[in-house]
């Protein structure tokens, strides 16, 4: 029996099916999110609050981003919470360092500085990813649904893909197969996305060093802050949301869904539709039939290839080093594959306003699968290693550490040294150490299986079964969090169809005489 019943039950906890609920509450739909607590965006750490990741938007005025941000209104927020890098990268390598930012000149200069007289052939390749990356522009511009759900939509991605590259073409052909600046060119893609590296295509990279260079917007307060602000959108629109409840059944009648089984209360939650912001794969565990098979014959499947791996810090400011930018790629080995502790992105975060003395910081990488899957011991040991070449590009940072901890690899956080006192040397010593951080799940990174060459795409909304979409990491993981929008407005797309808006916060006052 259904315990009460709702346009449309949002179950998962990544992002996009927040904001799918936020934008189909603005639309009027009476929407629940069930579960998004799984997955929480921040975790304590010796009484203090950190995000788990920093939240780097791409630019403000990209079509995918615009739409959904006019459309919850929450564009001059923002703006205010989320001031555009600059340089929007800064690439630390062995033997290099150096800025890339929108503006070519002071590029050129950069390059001039550090490679002399490979500047040419270095722009060469830069102006063909910065082509390539402009291909698809028109179709995010547009209202198409992507992945792309029926007929004209796949054909209009057909036409792009006749567009694109051929699989195999080198659009850094104009560098030497070793040349450094390959790693740096295929590093955001790798690092940014939720495609593994190594499997990481020619369209991926290319919008994911755009996207990058050109300057993204990083929001106050981290991922969590983010989170924060598409769920107020959620509550000014009357969504609802339940914590602690696991979805464990897809309830269906006649072929479509009909509601959600939850626990522990085991209870139903009658619904028209469903969105599942979760891996497919959770979904296809809790389906009483299996899907039938739908969609076309060549759309790329998903398996987990890898993981990101984030550490989480506060420091003081004197920690910075001069002329350390807020983004910076660090590579140990360009030649080597950009996993692990070859390749970190270490992103500088605004102080909180009551603690400007706390600035915070995330470093982050991608791990292969198996070793993390084999058990804890990986992590606790690749902790050591990622903080070691941390500590090279910030050398100080100890000497004013507040906290270093990560919600994932279950370690006691790390705090600053005490200090002995001459009077009680000993009482420094007998401080009690601080709790172990509780280990949660790692994002997962995938390697696409198929051959299509618009590789920003996976697996479409449509699940199969009516009603019942999919809006998440796996609709557009060759995009990161633009994706991620865009997934969520398809979705909303797909369910609110062309109607018009219905505005709940509207109140007509008829008058008659």
């Amino acid at each position: 029996m259904d315990t009460n019943y709702y346009d449309v039950v949002v179950c998962g906890p990544e992002l996009t099916g927040l904001v799918t609920a936020a934008l189909l509450g603005r639309r009027g739909f009476r929407v629940l999110v069930l579960g998004h607590d799984a997955d929480r965006p921040s975790f304590e750490a010796a009484g203090h609050t950190l995000s788990r990741a920093p939240a780097l938007l791409p630019p403000l005025n990209a079509p995918s981003v615009a739409r959904v941000l006019s459309e919850l209104n929450c564009v001059q927020v923002v703006k205010r919470k989320a001031p555009a890098l600059t340089p929007g990268l800064q690439i630390a390598l062995p033997k290099h360092r150096f800025d890339l930012g929108a503006d070519p000149e002071a590029v050129g200069r950069e390059l001039t500085r550090e490679f002399g007289g490979e500047r040419a052939a270095i722009e060469a390749a830069l102006a063909r990813v910065a082509e390539t990356s402009a291909i698809v522009d028109p179709i995010l511009s547009t209202d198409i649904t992507l992945p792309p759900d029926g007929f004209w939509e796949r054909r209009e991605i057909g036409r792009l893909e006749s567009l694109l590259p051929k699989r195999g073409t080198d659009l850094l052909a104009t560098l030497p197969a070793a040349h450094p600046m390959r790693a740096v060119l295929a590093a955001p893609g790798a690092l940014f996305g939720t495609v593994a590296p190594g499997e990481t295509a020619l369209l991926s990279q290319a919008r994911a060093f755009e996207t990058a260079r050109l300057g993204m917007h990083r929001m106050e307060g981290g991922y969590a802050a983010l989170h924060a602000l598409f769920r107020e959108k959620l509550e000014t629109f009357s969504g609802g949301k339940r914590d602690k409840l696991t979805a464990v059944e897809v309830v269906m009648r006649r072929g479509r869904v009909a509601g959600v089984r939850v626990q522990p209360r085991d209870e139903t939650i009658g619904c028209e539709h469903l969105v599942w912001a979760a891996p497919a794969a959770g979904l296809a565990a809790i389906c009483p039939e299996k899907p039938p098979r739908r969609g076309p014959s060549g759309a790329p499947g998903l398996h987990v290839e890898a993981y990101r791996y984030a550490i989480s810090l506060l420091v003081r400011p004197e920690a910075l080093p001069e002329g350390m930018s807020d983004r910076v790629l660090v590579i140990g080995d360009p030649v080597r594959p950009l996993v692990e502790e070859n390749a970190l992105a270490v992103t500088v975060g605004q102080p909180a306003p009551r603690q400007a003395d706390q600035i915070p910081m995330w470093i982050e990488c991608i791990v292969p699968a198996p070793p993390v899957d084999a058990g804890p011991g990986y992590l606790r040991a690749l902790r050591g290693r990622v903080v070691e070449r941390f500590e090279r590009l910030v050398p100080f940072f100890r000497e004013h550490l507040v906290v270093l901890a990560s919600p994932h690899d279950g370690l006691p956080p790390e705090l600053p040294a005490p200090v002995a006192s001459s009077a009680s040397p000993a009482s420094s010593r007998k401080a009690a150490a601080p709790a172990p951080v509780p280990a949660t799940p790692l994002p997962p990174v995938y390697g696409l299986e198929g051959d299509s060459r618009f590789d920003v795409a996976a697996l479409p909304h449509s699940t199969g079964i009516k009603n019942v979409y999919l809006a998440g990491r796996e609709n557009l993981p060759g995009l990161g969090i633009e994706g991620e929008l865009i997934a969520a407005w398809g979705a909303m797309r797909l369910i609110g169809g062309m109607q018009p808006k219905r505005d709940p916060l509207r109140r007509e006052v008829l008058i008659s005489e």
